[in-house]
């Protein structure tokens, strides 16, 4: 599940890598305006699979709420890259707000309690600071307007207490601070940590395609870090 101001778009590259060998792939769309709204969005995606049965989920950023917010039923391993990891009566944006200050907050334009952009100029590096200059603008020219209500939204079930995860630090983050994501890590059945920049599905690509396909096809051995 994609994160804020992203959209499925963001998966394109993994998707693609994933079918082509033999996974597959359901991608949600979020931005519903609400996180009930977004994890019904999430569960939806899951009934598009074929083979019907509890998949592997996986949430970038604000996509780890949403998929923190599924039926454990419905779910085999979560996956989270650099994602937010709440618990119950937790909030996204509370949880970053009780967490070290990065770059994010001088990067969004627009009211924290209504709707924000990214500011083009700080796009780039703030999310895919490791991309070459023309991925970059790639995938930055896909942002979109975030409603900021969902992350003011309390989360009311934590799947990962019943369903094993995997937890994906990444040090060079400038949105989400590593010492959050390392408290999130400590809740996860197991972690990694990459030196990723926040857009980690792209900048580690590879990586993203190997840890799922892995966790996909039922191969449980821990992938190195």
């Amino acid at each position: 599940m994609h994160g804020a101001w992203h959209t499925g778009h963001a998966w394109d590259g993994v998707a693609a890598r994933l079918r082509a060998r033999g996974v597959a792939v359901a991608v949600a769309e979020l931005h519903r305006g609400s996180l009930a709204a977004d994890i019904a969005a999430a569960a939806a995606a899951l009934d598009r699979l074929p083979e019907g049965g509890p998949a592997v989920a996986c949430g970038h950023s604000y996509g780890g709420a949403v998929i923190t917010g599924l039926p454990p039923r419905r779910v085999d391993h979560l996956v989270y890259l650099a994602a937010m990891m709440p618990d119950r009566g937790e909030t996204a944006l509370g949880l970053l707000a009780g967490a070290p200050p990065t770059d994010l907050g001088a990067g969004m334009i627009g009211d924290p309690a209504g709707t924000t952009t990214i500011d083009p100029e700080a796009a780039g590096r703030l999310f895919h600071a490791q991309l070459g200059e023309e991925e970059r603008a790639r995938h930055t020219a896909g942002l979109v307007p975030q409603t900021m209500a969902p992350g003011h939204q309390p989360t009311t079930s934590a799947a990962w207490h019943q369903r094993p995860s995997t937890y994906v630090v990444c040090t060079e983050d400038r949105v989400m601070h590593p010492d959050l994501q390392r408290r999130f890590a400590a809740r996860a059945t197991r972690a990694l940590t990459w030196h990723s920049d926040h857009g980690v599905f792209a900048s580690h690509e590879e990586e993203t395609v190997g840890l799922l396909h892995l966790l996909a096809t039922g191969v449980r051995r821990t992938p190195a870090d």
